[in-house]
């Protein structure tokens, strides 16, 4: 990177070089506002979400499973989801709260009217 600044500076005469090193500094500025910054605000968002787990809340996870927080760790979660079935996953994992989740325990809507069990249809 030194180099190339050295290279860009040794060019800077009466020929324009001023013109090549606006042209980088101009290409340096767009490339952080449009690829370092919205990362950066990403991972703070993310962030933010890992800290404030709570117990009962529904969450997604990186790989897409759904279920309802039941106990907070500090590197882990345990998530409720199906009844009786719990997994261990890691904090940083979860990728969203979903919506509507919370105490209530809402279930996406494909899974909303469980089946009776008892053999009627």
């Amino acid at each position: 990177m030194s180099s190339a600044i050295a290279f860009l500076l040794a060019q800077t005469d009466a020929t324009g070089g001023f013109a090549t090193l606006a042209i980088f500094v101009l290409f340096i500025v767009v490339f952080y506002f449009l690829l370092i910054r919205p990362s950066q605000k990403q991972r703070k968002q993310h962030d933010a979400l890992v800290q404030t787990l709570k117990k009962g809340e529904t969450v997604v996870t990186a790989g897409g499973i759904f279920g309802k927080i039941t106990q907070v760790k500090e590197d882990y979660v345990l998530l409720e989801i199906a009844k009786k079935t719990e997994i261990m996953v890691a904090r940083s994992s979860i990728s969203r709260r979903e919506e509507g989740g919370g105490k209530e325990g809402k279930r996406p809507p494909d899974q909303e009217a469980e089946p009776e069990e008892n053999g009627e249809a």
